[in-house]
């Protein structure tokens, strides 16, 4: 039986310094190249995980942006993608302004390059993810005072960060709108603060990590996770485990519970129980940039 690894990145893979541990590194790479077939499912960008995960040898296709994408580590070639109507972008853009809240799209534009649109910093959870994103990634982003032009690029997401009571009201209505689905979850470095993120109802991490067990032929889906948007991911996989640290939720449904994203607990399961089933042939080619 061939076995699919998949592992969530902030809170889970990712310390709270949003990096991996060295230990993790040394661990990990150690079971790959002994056969572990080992990849991420993320709410983050390819460009800002795959910064983040450099050290890793992955080469196994991820997923990207709660599933919006499924690529190739190396080369970043899409395999799979779920955009969001351009339509609906802009219902939901036009929701979160009549709010008062900030919109914040996610692009590829008629280039082909990725890219955010925002409005400005306007509270402590958006100066910690714009302030860390524009050290790093600063090409991507685009401060714009109309959405105008960017929402007829093919559309990624359309988020918002901001206290739950503010984003409670816009979350009610959009879950229940067709074609879309929310994920509405605490921020883990901005406590006291909730990111609404919306993208096409076919971008899950459920969604992808299912598609990438189909498209590799594995025969059992073993996932890690902390957040609420790995729930999904958790009740589609065989096993799942939920690290010391996770929300209450997806403790609730995991199947065991490890030790917590500070402490290496994905690398130190997996070098306990992982390498039962490692092995086999490769049956990914990656790509090279």
């Amino acid at each position: 039986m061939r076995t699919l690894y998949v592992s969530d990145m902030d809170g889970t893979l990712l310390n709270d310094e949003q990096r991996v541990n060295p230990e993790s590194v040394r661990i990990l790479n150690g079971l790959i190249d002994k056969g572990l077939q080992f990849t991420v499912a993320t709410a983050r960008s390819y460009e800002s995980a795959t910064r983040l995960l450099a050290g890793l040898n992955l080469h196994l296709p991820g997923i990207f942006i709660n599933g919006v994408f499924i690529a190739d580590p190396h080369s970043g070639r899409i395999i799979e993608s779920h955009y969001l109507s351009n339509e609906l972008g802009q219902e939901i853009v036009g929701l979160y302004l009549q709010a008062g809240l900030n919109p914040v799209v996610y692009t590829i534009n008629d280039e082909g390059q990725s890219r955010v649109y925002y409005r400005g910093v306007h509270n402590p959870s958006e100066d910690y993810y714009f302030g860390d994103r524009l050290q790093t990634e600063s090409e991507r982003f685009r401060l714009v005072d109309d959405y105008t032009e960017c929402l007829k690029e093919k559309l990624i997401a359309v988020n918002a960060i901001e206290t739950p009571d503010r984003l409670q009201a816009v979350y009610e209505v959009l879950d229940k709108r067709e074609g879309c689905i929310c994920h509405f979850g605490p921020d883990i470095y901005a406590p006291g603060y909730h990111w609404l993120e919306v993208s096409s109802d076919q971008a899950t991490k459920r969604k992808g990590t299912q598609r990438l067990k189909e498209l590799l032929s594995f025969d059992k889906l073993v996932c890690f996770g902390d957040n609420l948007n790995d729930l999904s991911m958790f009740e589609g996989a065989d096993e799942c485990y939920a690290v010391s640290n996770a929300h209450e939720s997806v403790k609730q449904i995991a199947t065991g519970i490890i030790d917590s994203n500070n402490n290496d607990g994905v690398a130190r399961f997996l070098a306990e129980h992982g390498q039962k089933s490692a092995g086999g042939v490769a049956i990914w080619v990656p790509e090279k940039k």
